[in-house]
């Protein structure tokens, strides 16, 4: 019975500190998007991250060490703050591993890896960049229009601050939970609310963003008697404020639903149909 419980206390030894944590995490921070190759994108970064950790886990097993080492050097890419989960769970199972527990083989570190970095990738790029990266965009770029300089450094200021906020928060829960973390994450319902949320509120900076920067009015006249006229765009404008706006940005959008490829053309026709309108006095 001493002896189990010996060997139990040994599985559960913590040889990494919230400091060997946080420096593991900056580092990561500092070169996820530097040392890319096409043969292992982000894996220099990801082995480079965790080197000082594997380090001193493996202080006085060099062999494994060595294994370890060539293992997170393999082919890794992911979101750089998503992923950074991945880092956390990594971690935990090598100090497992380090610590005796044999379940816990090179395969299976490997599998969860390669397992998780493509989901992450596709969540971590929806948000940060269809949610995240937009939505200031949207509600600062027409305050610095008008003149307001600090307005023009808020959007990359959220950003930077979700991306070192959120990258920690995982890197730290990965660690603390292990390989059940991403289960529990994604379970737990809170990444579907936030995304459903943020698209909601995406769609209606969008359709502003739009109705501000897409500029296309009418100069046609409609005749009433021999001596007035009504103007084409008070018409429209008392149908629907930027009706004509609207439809330009629908109509692209249902053209790019089915010929996306031909993006190139679509600014061409765009060009062209603005130079005719305007020739035959229309716009």
């Amino acid at each position: 019975m001493a002896q189990k419980e010996k060997q139990v206390g040994s599985l559960s030894k913590k040889r990494i500190s919230k400091v060997d944590l946080l420096k593991a995490w900056w580092k990561w921070c500092l070169s996820a998007e530097v040392p890319h190759s096409f043969d292992r994108m982000q894996a220099l970064s990801f082995s480079y991250s965790l080197n000082k950790v594997l380090r001193k886990m493996y202080k006085n097993d060099p062999d494994e060490l060595q294994n370890a080492m060539e293992r997170h050097a393999e082919f890794f890419n992911s979101n750089p703050d998503w992923g950074s989960v991945i880092h956390g769970i990594v971690i935990s199972m090598e100090e497992e591993r380090a610590n005796g527990n044999k379940d816990i083989n090179p395969e299976m570190i490997t599998s969860i890896k390669v397992g998780l970095m493509g989901p992450l990738a596709g969540i971590g790029d929806s948000v940060d960049q269809g949610i995240v990266g937009t939505i200031p965009l949207a509600i600062f770029v027409p305050m610095a229009l008008q003149g307001s300089v600090v307005a023009a450094f808020i959007p990359a200021l959220i950003l930077m601050g979700w991306s070192f906020g959120w990258s920690w928060i995982l890197f730290s829960k990965g660690y603390s939970l292990g390989k059940e973390a991403v289960i529990n994450i994604l379970h737990s319902g809170a990444i579907k609310k936030l995304i459903d949320g943020a698209s909601i509120l995406g769609l209606f900076m969008m359709g502003s963003l739009a109705a501000s920067y897409v500029q296309l009015n009418t100069i046609v006249k409609i005749p009433l008697t021999p001596t007035k006229s009504e103007s084409l765009q008070t018409i429209l404008n008392e149908i629907l404020p930027n009706m004509l706006p609207f439809l330009v940005v629908m109509g692209i959008y249902l053209y790019l639903e089915k010929h996306r490829q031909h993006i190139l053309g679509l600014i061409i026709f765009i060009i062209v149909a603005a130079i005719l309108l305007t020739f035959l006095k229309i716009i």
